[in-house]
């Protein structure tokens, strides 16, 4: 165990056992702090260093160790005894140093600190506009608002650290923030924890976790990349690769990716420019309990919900459901209703252990039909219109979908287990002869293998280049 995490967990062991449990909550591992410190560039020069949100003040006293004689760290942390915690960790350091017992997000700091580093809290909040000095920004979740006003404290060249979830890379949600991150920092590095449950308290967190290293100037040539590191890894020496952000940036919302896309999706146009659209299914079950139904009654319609879509041709009843498989006509009246015809339904949400991240299936109803909130349909019409597709079509989307290749291009832009169709749209889709051409080949009620898909469509796409 390292000086500070002696120093921290010294301070904890002296406070009553139920803050003392409520406090470990905020701890960041050691082994994490060191990885997060060793981005910062080395500079033989004293250094301004401010810890946001800094809980125990783990990470500035990391940071202050690290740093040249003479340096100092400005610490800002709500909570009393925390902020005490973090005054008594900076006093063993022997950095000279002050503490706010402030809120972070309205704490006033000039822009002067060469260092900034930080692991805020993750949650949603209502939206809300931050004032910086280049305009307003729109944030909904405080891991983000947190980076805006750590970023605002840096002086012109200085850097931040920050261990945050990876959400922000993509989605519509996080569309305006990623505009004003570009638009002020260079994206340094970007590394990429493998696991959150081996190496974070906080299990219930279902999001992938990184290392983000900003500087507050133009964009520079090259960003390093790490993807799948534990904090076990020296980032000196772990393999890692070098990109142009523009390598990593994909679609008109600015998704930021992992890795460069493979070579096979080069030239291929996203999935809203073959022609295709994603919307999400209409019917917000706990507003609509009142027209739910456990038995189909006269006139009533299908109702179709995650369970419906475990394999690849959906299924209505599902046998054993503890769901409601049917609604009442009264559905018309709440503006759930989509149209006869086929589909490929795809799955808001999944967990990091299911084997693919994107789960589709083919749904080709014969009468109206509603589809629940969480999950996603594909179509060819618009955000106002739903037309379907012809059946083959929509076969053959399914097993693109269901391929190796569009799961690792998913796994590459997105870090929860939410399937956005925000994302959706921006994937590299072969164009509507195409995936025709995939179903004929490969006929869905022939239930066709994992490696039958990827090898039909590998072959299909070797032909078209």
């Amino acid at each position: 165990m390292g000086l500070v995490a002696q120093i921290r967990d010294t301070a904890l062991a002296a406070l009553p056992a139920d803050r003392k449990t409520e406090f470990e909550q905020y701890l960041t591992p050691e082994s994490v702090a060191s990885q997060a410190v060793s981005l910062f560039t080395p500079t033989p020069f004293p250094v301004r260093i401010l810890d946001f949100g800094a809980g125990t003040g783990i990470l500035g006293a990391e940071t202050a160790i690290y740093s040249p004689s003479g340096s100092s760290v400005t610490a800002v942390e709500l909570d009393r005894q925390l902020a005490a915690l973090a005054g008594q960790t900076l006093d063993h350091v022997g950095v000279e140093h002050e503490v706010l017992c402030e809120d972070a997000l309205s704490v006033t700091l000039d822009p002067v600190f060469d260092r900034v580093i930080l692991n805020p809290p993750y949650k949603k909040i209502a939206p809300v506009s931050l004032a910086t000095e280049s305009g307003y920004v729109p944030v909904s979740n405080l891991y983000t608002a947190f980076l805006v006003c750590a970023i605002s404290a840096l002086k012109p060249g200085g850097e931040c650290v920050a261990i945050i979830p990876r959400s922000w890379m993509n989605g519509e949600y996080f569309a305006a923030f990623r505009t004003w991150l570009f638009g002020v920092c260079s994206i340094d590095v970007m590394a990429v924890y493998g696991s959150r449950q081996d190496h974070f308290r906080d299990s219930n967190v279902l999001k992938e976790i990184m290392l983000l290293k900003l500087s507050k100037r133009a964009q520079g040539s090259l960003v390093m990349v790490y993807d799948g590191i534990s904090p076990s890894d020296d980032l000196q020496t772990v393999e890692h690769v070098e990109a142009s952000l523009n390598d990593l940036l994909v679609g008109g919302s600015r998704i930021l990716r992992v890795r460069r896309q493979s070579s096979r999706l080069a030239g291929l146009p996203t999935l809203a420019e073959s022609g295709l659209w994603v919307s999400t299914g209409k019917l917000v079950w706990f507003r609509n309990r009142d027209i739910l139904l456990s038995e189909p009654e006269e006139d009533s319609l299908p109702l179709y919900w995650s369970d419906n879509t475990a394999q690849l041709e959906a299924e209505h009843p599902v046998s054993g459901s503890r769901r409601e498989q049917w609604v009442s006509n009264n559905a018309y009246e709440r503006h759930v209703v989509l149209p006869v015809g086929s589909y490929c339904l795809v799955n808001r949400f999944s967990s990091k252990e299911q084997r693919h991240r994107v789960m589709p299936s083919l749904l080709t109803s014969t009468v109206p039909f509603v589809a629940d909130n969480k999950l996603n349909y594909v179509h060819q019409g618009t955000s106002r219109n739903t037309i379907p597709l012809d059946t083959e079509l929509a076969a053959g989307l399914t097993l693109w979908l269901a391929s190796s290749l569009v799961d690792d291009w998913y796994r590459q832009v997105s870090g929860s287990t939410q399937v956005n169709a925000t994302d959706l749209r921006e994937l590299p889709t072969p164009s509507k002869k195409t995936l025709t051409r995939i179903a004929q080949k490969l006929p869905l009620n022939a239930k066709p293998s994992q490696e039958n898909i990827d090898h039909v469509i590998s072959q299909i796409l070797e032909e078209n280049s």
